[in-house]
């Protein structure tokens, strides 16, 4: 299983802090051994995608999806900008918020790579 993460430099992430968690994740579950994709984009981008696959057309922090065929397991996508604004809400840094979201990727995860 190879995890890719796009677009992440762009905004300034560093892919190496989410490893530890992934590997705790690898320990939980069982994986396929399939690639996924963690895609960091705009709140544009993700209510387009929310509004097409949802029917809700609002930007969301996270979606995933999960495609069951071929190499590719899925895609997790993350707004950077709604990360920022409830990492200001809640009071801790974007990298904490970006955490919090990764474990609740961890269930979406668990959906995808079962």
């Amino acid at each position: 299983m190879a995890v890719h993460f796009l677009n992440h430099r762009e905004w300034g992430i560093k892919e190496k802090v989410f490893w530890p968690l992934l590997e705790r994740l690898q320990d939980r579950i069982a994986l396929k051994k399939s690639d996924f994709n963690v895609v960091f984009v705009n709140d544009a981008y993700i209510r387009g995608l929310n509004k097409k696959y949802r029917g809700k057309d609002a930007p969301t922090d996270v979606l995933s999806f999960n495609y069951d065929t071929g190499e590719l397991a899925g895609e997790i996508y993350i707004s950077v900008d709604t990360a920022r604004r409830q990492a200001k809400d809640f009071k801790h840094s974007l990298q904490s918020e970006l955490n919090k979201l990764f474990v609740r990727i961890n269930n979406n995860l668990h959906r995808i790579l079962r």
